[in-house]
């Protein structure tokens, strides 16, 4: 039986550092850009899927060739299914015996299994992009952009040397002790 984990807790104090707790440095959030050569419709799909892991927090430019992939996936697959609605998913085929008498055959249609690969690897893109229930909770979000303020830069030295920036001694203060307490009319 395996040793149970130690609390978050008594790892501060203790001064450990937990091995299952994700990193302190989550990526940064960026946007990759859109692929070149690729379809109207496939920049749709682009656009789709990088909206979605943007508001998981989960975009990064690394996924760009990911969602390249799924694109061209996607675009392979529209045409094949296409050609499925015009054709069938059954097909005569002409082809010959052992006599050379042309027979006609029928068969699946070749577009149905472009479009089954299709189909399998779009989801395993998926998953790696973590837009899947199983693979959901594996994607680490990245940081939060925060907000820069301005910032002095004698207090950002003095912050970096690690002292602070008092207010001089003789400075006067701003108290309210001297005020008469009478209401005004």
């Amino acid at each position: 039986m395996p040793m149970p984990r130690k609390p978050l807790e008594h790892h501060q104090l203790e001064g450990t550092k937990p091995e299952y707790v994700t990193p302190d440095n989550p990526t940064p959030p960026s946007r990759p850009k859109f692929p070149r050569g690729i379809s109207k419709d496939a920049r749709k799909v682009f656009k789709r899927l990088c909206a979605m892991l943007e508001k998981r927090r989960a975009l990064t430019e690394g996924d760009g060739e990911l969602l390249a992939l799924y694109c061209g996936l996607a675009d392979r697959h529209d045409r094949c299914l296409a050609k499925i609605r015009t054709e069938g998913e059954v097909v005569g085929y002409h082809r010959l015996n052992n006599r050379g008498e042309d027979v006609v055959t029928e068969k699946p249609n070749l577009h149905l299994k472009i479009a089954e690969t299709c189909e399998s690897k779009m989801i395993s893109i998926l998953d790696r992009l973590g837009l899947s229930p199983l693979n959901r909770s594996k994607v680490v979000a990245t940081e939060i952009p925060q907000e820069k303020k301005p910032v002095d830069p004698l207090t950002e030295l003095l912050e970096r040397n690690g002292q602070t920036a008092e207010a001089p001694a003789d400075a006067e203060v701003d108290t309210l002790e001297g005020l008469d307490e009478l209401p005004i009319q």
